[in-house]
């Protein structure tokens, strides 16, 4: 296929560090238009350029994202043949490498495999030699192929000869500079009738409404790092008058909503740089999604729990995370018992972003600090804590008592049990499987669909408002509050102010 060239305007060539910037810019505002990204690199870089052009810079995304490429000014340079299949190749390496011995012939003999699968040609004139081999090694940082648990790695028998070293490791580092990261699904419209939840979970509709939620914070509670939220729709139609940056979170999307090896490289490199200026350290848990090296980390050491020990020692598997959930379900279910008092049509089917709301006000507002901080304490993970009483966690069970209040007002024929609630199978086993060629195939290839379909559900767009709406609406809800026989003062102030 030959490339076209804008007519009347002077051939300009991109810099591996403008076609960087044109990434990191998109990473930023990920519904941004091909349009508007030709507009925004004609205003900084003062270039005219295609939308083809934006379209394959996109697509090695991960490759100008890489350290080397973001400070290069080389123009052009050999382009890797079948990009989009070495992305697929490397999470399937990433999925794989810890239950085979990986050798070269593997990967060699699995990318032609991909090749089939995934353009439907073997393509005799192209071969996966031993120098695409190490090239292909050399693009995504694949050092060797040595399982988890041979030498050099350590693998524990259980949780007991773990601790050991883990509190060595953690004794280094104070109680704020230890922070835990970890994803889990999230069936944001959830029914907790347990019948309509069966029947909301058949078939494709289980994938349209869950979400992927991670949740990062330190040990002792004082910083909550801001959620990313991994959604199946790059575009979804809610989104479409709404600034990104306003979401107080950040929003990622692939065909499965799962969290990848690829999006997990993109998480910590963010978290490295909102740590400027400090050495922390990030634990996380073990799983083929997250790989165990992520290069250029200047502030952040990351420090991967052994196999089958997390569930014990990792305090958002512990309680915080069953703690988020507790408190969305609460709001959620108070927001179907709000809409039915006044008659709204369907209030449980919220859209994506209202459940993005709902998130952050939950993780922002209702997950104490107290509670953060305890569950940290409770693992015991660090020397200093294994002589101290057991912290108090009966916040949680306070929590519980409270969603049941909430769930008995709506009068549900067949309640479901809060603790099945709070620890759906299906929430919970969704992010340890391990997917299919096709299903890789299928996520891959969506991240790098710049103009995917809007979500084909029955949400509407956010309507644009203007300044007189805007302020009448203030007005309307500032005489509401003063009507009220308990309004809180601070609201009122910031209202009329």
């Amino acid at each position: 296929m030959s490339s076209h060239h804008l007519k009347g305007v002077k051939k300009s060539t991109l810099t591996d560090k403008m076609r960087s910037a044109i990434c990191e810019h998109k990473k930023e505002n990920p519904t941004i238009s091909q349009k508007d990204m030709q507009a925004w690199v004609q205003q900084k870089f003062d270039l005219t350029i295609s939308q083809s052009t934006i379209s394959n810079t996109l697509k090695r995304a991960s490759e100008y994202l890489s350290n080397e490429m973001k400070n290069s000014d080389v123009k052009r340079h050999k382009l890797a043949k079948y990009h989009d299949l070495e992305k697929v190749l490397y999470e399937w390496f990433l999925q794989r490498q810890d239950k085979v011995n990986m050798y070269g012939e593997i990967i060699q003999g699995k990318a032609k495999e991909l090749l089939q699968k995934m353009y439907g040609e073997t393509n005799p004139e192209f071969s996966f030699s031993s120098g695409w081999l190490e090239h292909f090694k050399a693009r995504y940082r694949i050092k060797s192929y040595r399982r988890f648990g041979e030498s050099g790695s350590v693998i524990m028998a259980n949780i007991e000869n773990a601790l050991p070293g883990i509190r060595s490791k953690l004794d280094q580092f104070q109680l704020k500079d230890i922070y835990n990261m970890d994803e889990t699904r999230l069936f944001y419209r959830l029914e907790v009738d347990h019948s309509l939840a069966i029947k909301q979970l058949e078939g494709h509709k289980k994938d349209k409404e869950r979400i992927t939620v991670v949740v990062c914070c330190n040990g002792d509670g004082s910083d909550k790092i801001p959620l990313w939220v991994i959604s199946k729709y790059a575009n979804p139609r809610y989104f479409k008058n709404v600034n990104m940056n306003n979401l107080n979170c950040k929003y990622r999307s692939n065909k499965k909503a799962w969290m990848t090896g690829l999006l997990f490289q993109d998480f910590v490199g963010w978290f490295d740089k909102r740590m400027n200026g400090r050495k922390v350290l990030l634990r996380i848990d073990y799983c083929p999604a997250h790989p165990k090296v992520v290069e250029g980390l200047r502030n952040v050491e990351l420090f991967f729990l052994p196999p089958n020990t997390t569930y014990k020692i990792q305090p958002c598997d512990v309680g915080i995370i069953r703690a988020f959930k507790d408190h969305y379900r609460r709001r959620f279910y108070s927001s179907i018992l709000q809409g039915l008092e006044v008659e709204a049509p369907d209030p449980e089917k919220i859209n994506i972003l209202t459940a993005i709301n709902f998130a952050n006000m939950t993780w922002n507002f209702d997950v104490k600090t107290t509670t953060i901080a305890n569950y940290f304490r409770h693992c015991k993970i660090r020397s200093e804590e294994n002589n101290v009483p057991e912290p108090e966690v009966g916040e949680l069970d306070e929590g519980i008592q409270g969603l049941n209040d909430v769930i008995s007002n709506l009068y549900y024929r067949n309640v479901m049990d809060v603790e099945h609630l709070l620890n759906y199978p299906s929430e919970n086993d969704a992010v340890m499987e391990s997917p299919t060629d096709e299903e890789i195939i299928q996520s891959v290839m969506n991240s790098n669909d710049d103009e995917n379909d809007p979500e084909p559900d029955d949400s509407s767009v956010v309507p644009n408002v203007s300044s007189k709406e805007a302020f009448q609406a203030i007005v309307t809800l500032s005489n509401y509050l003063l009507q009220q026989e308990q309004n809180i003062p601070e609201v009122v102030y910031a209202l009329q102010s």
